[in-house]
């Protein structure tokens, strides 16, 4: 495995930037768990104070100083110095190199002319944005804060068991359909599903007609499709489609991207707080998290006293060449 000046200087962005929260690392403690020593081997205790590297200007450093220099590096950088000590002689070299660089920079002011500085301090602000916003979105919830919640608000929980036709289209005519089905085009889909829906309002079986008519893999269960959360990863114009239904209804034709949908709600059902506790506590958190955050921005909305600041501005004349 080698390494370079340039490898570490293209990893020193990955470096630089914080963890998604805030870990405390007790001294001593690995930044990654190395890889298990073999059961008759013996394992000898590296206590927090104990001196592990020496760098060539004669400076030592502590297992609790590497832990901390590691903890910054990607995983795939940490287990490798962990599990082998030539990597981690060229991996801390490269470490120590780095801060000495930044070391030096600071020495000569540089941190402090632009455009650097204002690098710096917009770096600084993003993390400390960043710690502040991962604070206020993970807060704890109480059970009983949960129960109120769940018993407030029943329809953030519903679940909806839904059938669906789909008449799927082509959305690049002229061009081949992967697998070499044909499709139709979007008018003559939308004439498709328009039919079958007039025929289900005259009385045919919405089950029969998914079965012999519909694209999705569900006509095989004469188009019994499944459950739909408001939760779920689906557009918002299904997703209120079918939250606007009564059971036995049907929706309208919906358009997407690749065909048209025509979906009937079977029932409608609310599962126990028991088994939706992970999704109260989320929703609880969101609440919260964003009345803070309506909060904090209210006192920074901006609204522009001067447009004529903001207005295009004309482009600077050009020397024209003279003939």
């Amino acid at each position: 495995m080698k390494f370079s000046v340039f490898a570490i200087l293209a990893l020193a962005p990955l470096c630089a930037q914080p963890p998604s929260s805030v870990v405390q690392v007790a001294p001593g403690t690995p930044a990654i768990k190395p890889p298990q020593a073999p059961a008759d081997a013996p394992v000898a205790e590296v206590k927090p104070d104990t001196i592990v590297i020496e760098a060539a200007n004669g400076k030592k450093y502590t297992a609790a100083e590497v832990d901390q220099m590691l903890l910054l590096l990607p995983p795939q950088y940490q287990q490798q110095a962990r599990s082998q000590p030539q990597a981690a002689e060229k991996i801390l070299t490269q470490v120590l190199f780095l801060q000495g660089l930044a070391e030096l920079a600071a020495k000569e002011g540089i941190d402090q002319r632009s455009p650097y500085k204002e690098q710096i301090d917009a770096t600084r602000t993003q993390i400390l944005a960043n710690a502040e916003i991962m604070l206020h979105h993970n807060v704890p919830v109480g059970q009983g804060e949960q129960e109120k919640y769940y018993k407030d608000h029943p329809d953030k929980f519903q679940e909806a068991a839904v059938s669906v036709i789909l008449v799927s289209f082509n959305p690049n005519p002229g061009k081949a359909v992967p697998g070499g089905k044909k499709l139709l085009s979007e008018d003559e889909a939308k004439a498709k599903i328009e039919d079958l829906r007039k025929q289900i309002v005259g009385g045919a079986e919405f089950s029969k007609l998914a079965l012999q008519y519909s694209d999705d893999p569900s006509a095989a269960k004469d188009g019994a499709f499944g459950t739909i959360k408001r939760s779920s990863p689906y557009p918002d114009v299904i997703k209120n489609a079918v939250f606007g239904l009564k059971p036995g209804e049907m929706s309208e034709v919906i358009r997407q991207p690749s065909g048209f949908w025509l979906i009937r709600l079977d029932r409608m059902q609310t599962p126990p707080y028991e088994q939706v506790t992970d999704q109260v506590t989320a929703e609880v958190q969101q609440e919260k998290f964003q009345t803070w955050q309506n909060s904090v921005l209210s006192q920074y909305t901006v609204k522009v006293d001067n447009p004529a600041y903001f207005a295009p501005k004309p482009a600077p004349a050009q020397l024209q060449q003279v003939r």
